[in-house]
């Protein structure tokens, strides 16, 4: 049972492994594929996916979706040997040890093999590292006699990884932490704190990142300390309505039962509460806007959902155990019986884990980076003022999905060593490092002369001259800039030809509910429209409007323009529309 816990999610992981990631990991493909620094946290993904990419197997994105299924497969491991001790400790039943170690793993297995921990089990620098440190928190809160060592690198660790790892870490391993207070071992205190500086290490190897700055480096969030920004937060019902959707209302059931049961115990009390804090600390992260599916999700939350599946387990032992020792004929068989309908969990949670999988568009990313950048004209300079659209760049072009030939320029970055890199490149663009440098608009001239001289895509920042705006002529998902002024029917025409593109982005995002890309396309449609709009071309603008609904059907921007172009004549207005 405990290989069976261990491999079988490592397996199904490594099976939905990609070398097109999703989108929605592009943050992960850039630190653990092209070794470019995503911020202060996190440098333990890249020292798990270090070995992977020896093996002469695959593209290097798929070998780091690898390292990530290894770690799950340890997640299972150490899972079962938890839920394992905590079933025993509620109730002594060795003369069933191997109904319970049954028991135990087809809860386990509902939980890794579901779709939330394989959307992460499968990425490049998944969250089930950050997981993983949380599981192993709770393991050695399950000692007898807590080892100070152990308590302050696992706290170190889980801080080196995110700093909500590091809180539930502590919420794990509070129970210990108490009871070594209660034992006066204060002399053991300075082997923690030792062990806490040892599990720092990881930021050593972020550090390192962030010098070495590469072509990939994640210019996007240099100075994040937390890996995505978390969204709006998150009320009692969308909470209900996301655990019953994605957990169920058997696990709920069963694992709230488990919860009550581990609280009648006196010998699992300290573990419940080891686990329930981290069950809760998982619920308050969902609440305060914390990724939970279905594309990405945090650690915690996957250590919460585990951790519940772990209570569960208890709540489904007791029952096969009792149906087991009842005095009547084949008492033991119908136990047997009921653990192998215990096993639907597994076998359903394997069903949803495929059908998103094929719900998902094959290699949406490099689909999606053939018409981006499919159309633009040989060694052009693509000059990016959006960090979620340059992380989406540094992305594809770590798994060498973006063309190499092409010059990416961070204009939000330009004091960077990416951005010094391509004046080095190119001499031409120190004109417009120097209006950027200056903080003005570029000026007409930098732009024309660059553009003269090779090929120019870029977006309409509101915040620039009107007169640039002449200049660009839509090309994929971006504008190319023209040394001379071009007229409302280029414009038109490259609208037009873009329409095949934008009905096969429409099939991959839209119809397959690609929610990172979908904001990708619509941030990129969004600012050329807002450049067709400077350009005061109301059928053209309309055509371009057409072009982002799909992608943002409620876009403010978009509104916006659609009641200038029939409130006001002349030019429209748009230097208050965000860039």
């Amino acid at each position: 049972m405990l290989a069976l816990s261990a491999l079988s999610p490592a397996l199904l992981a490594a099976w939905g492994a990609s070398s097109s990631p999703p989108a929605s990991h592009d943050e992960g493909v850039v630190r653990t594929v092209g070794l470019g620094w995503t911020g202060l946290f996190r440098g333990l993904d890249v020292m798990l996916a270090a070995p992977t990419m020896l093996l002469p197997l695959g593209t290097r994105a798929w070998r780091a979706g690898l390292a990530s299924a290894i770690v799950t497969g340890l997640c299972g491991a150490l899972a079962f040997v938890v839920a394992r001790r905590l079933a025993m400790a509620v109730r002594p039943i060795a003369a069933d040890a191997r109904l319970v170690s049954a028991v135990c793993a087809a809860a386990v297995l509902a939980a890794l093999l579901g779709p939330l921990w394989q959307a992460e089990a499968s990425a490049p620098g998944g969250a089930v590292a950050g997981a993983a440190i949380v599981l192993a928190a709770i393991a050695t809160a399950q000692r007898d006699r807590p080892d100070a060592r152990a308590i302050g690198f696992a706290i170190g660790l889980g801080a080196s990884y995110e700093p909500m790892v590091g809180i539930a870490a502590i919420v794990a391993l509070a129970p210990s932490i108490a009871e070594m207070r209660r034992a006066d071992r204060r002399s053991e205190w300075k082997d923690a704190a030792l062990a806490f500086g040892i599990g720092l290490a990881p930021m050593a190897v972020a550090g390192a990142l962030a010098r070495r700055a590469p072509e990939l480096a994640l210019a996007a969030s240099p100075w994040a300390i937390i890996g995505e920004a978390p969204s709006a937060s998150v009320g009692l019902g969308a909470i209900r309505q996301w655990a019953v959707s994605e957990i169920g209302v058997v696990a709920l059931l069963a694992g709230a039962a488990g919860a009550g049961l581990a609280i009648r115990s006196g010998a699992a009390r300290r573990w419940l509460a080891s686990i329930g804090a981290v069950v809760a600390l998982g619920l308050f992260a969902i609440s305060r806007g914390a990724a939970a599916g279905p594309s990405r999700v945090s650690p915690v939350v996957l250590a919460g959902v585990l951790g519940l599946y772990v209570f569960a387990a208890i709540a489904l032992t007791a029952a096969v155990v009792a149906i087991a020792r009842t005095k009547v004929p084949f008492a033991r068989a119908s136990a047997a019986l009921v653990v192998v309908l215990e096993l639907v969990l597994p076998a359903r949670a394997v069903d949803e884990t495929f059908s998103r999988r094929e719900a998902r568009a094959p290699n949406a990313t490099a689909h999606w980076n053939e018409i981006a950048w499919g159309d633009a004209p040989p060694a052009a300079v693509l000059l990016v003022s959006d960090p979620a659209t340059m992380k989406r760049v540094a992305s594809s072009r770590a798994v060498g999905q973006l063309r190499r030939d092409l010059l990416v320029v961070p204009t939000f970055a330009v004091p960077s060593r990416q951005a010094a890199r391509a004046l080095v490149a190119e001499p031409k663009l120190a004109p417009l490092y120097r209006d950027i440098a200056l903080g003005v608009a570029p000026e007409e001239l930098s732009l024309a002369q660059l553009a003269a001289h090779r090929a120019l895509l870029a977006t309409f920042d509101p915040r620039w001259d009107r007169n640039l705006a002449r200049h660009f002529v839509p090309v994929g998902l971006t504008s190319r800039f023209e040394p001379e002024p071009r007229g409302a029917s280029d414009r038109r025409r490259a609208l037009d030809a873009f329409s095949p593109s934008k009905d096969r982005l429409v099939r991959i995002a839209v119809a397959k509910r690609d929610h990172e890309l979908s904001l990708t396309t619509a941030a990129m449609l969004r600012l050329r429209a807002v450049g067709i709009a400077a350009c005061g071309e109301r059928d053209v603008l309309s055509h371009a409007l057409d072009d982002l609904r799909p992608f943002a059907p409620d876009d403010a921007t978009a509104n916006a323009l659609v009641r200038r172009i029939v409130t006001s004549k002349g030019p429209i207005e748009i230097r208050d529309l965000t860039p």
